[in-house]
């Protein structure tokens, strides 16, 4: 149809609200529809447990803190193998309550546990296959005492113990 662009009026209005240029106009509306998109996307796509993941390596802590969602760790077994998972929180005046929540490579429970550990702590010991593993931490209810020093004190450690399980 050949319109030209002072007969698409589009171009004349977004040339007056933004300032561009008349030139400008068709790709300055691509660049904020592409800029938009963008956006949308990255809110509406969850992040996956293996992007979240902090990797667990047997015999080592690492260090974690009790907020808003959940901390999400990984581990790889080669080979059947017993694991201990276990949480530990500093000797404070608070209490704090780290949930643990085992997942395999597929998304399904495999264990929780809440307070086997030493005070409030979760403590895990399971038999498992080889395979990739994934621990979620949450908060269980530590700090709900409205205090102004509660939010310092949300810090936790979690250990992989892993003992290679022999035919």
């Amino acid at each position: 149809m050949g319109m030209r662009g002072e007969r698409w009026r589009g171009r004349a209005v977004l040339s007056r609200l933004g300032r561009v240029p008349m030139g400008l106009a068709p790709v300055w509306l691509v660049l904020m529809g592409l800029v938009l998109v963008s956006m949308m996307a990255g809110c509406a796509t969850p992040a996956t447990r293996e992007a979240q993941a902090i990797e667990l390596v047997s015999g080592e802590s690492r260090d974690g803190w009790l907020g808003p969602g959940v901390d999400v760790y990984a581990f790889t077994l080669s080979a059947p193998a017993q694991v201990r998972l276990e949480s530990e929180t500093p000797a404070s005046g608070w209490t704090l309550d780290p949930n643990a929540t085992l997942f395999d490579a597929k998304g399904q429970v495999v264990a929780r546990d809440w307070r086997s550990g030493e005070g409030e702590n979760f403590r895990l010991t399971r038999a498992l296959p080889a395979g990739r593993w994934y621990l979620e931490v949450s908060d269980g209810g530590g700090c709900t005492i409205m205090a102004e020093d509660c939010e310092a004190h949300r810090r936790y450690s979690v250990r992989l113990d892993v003992e290679t399980v022999m035919p």
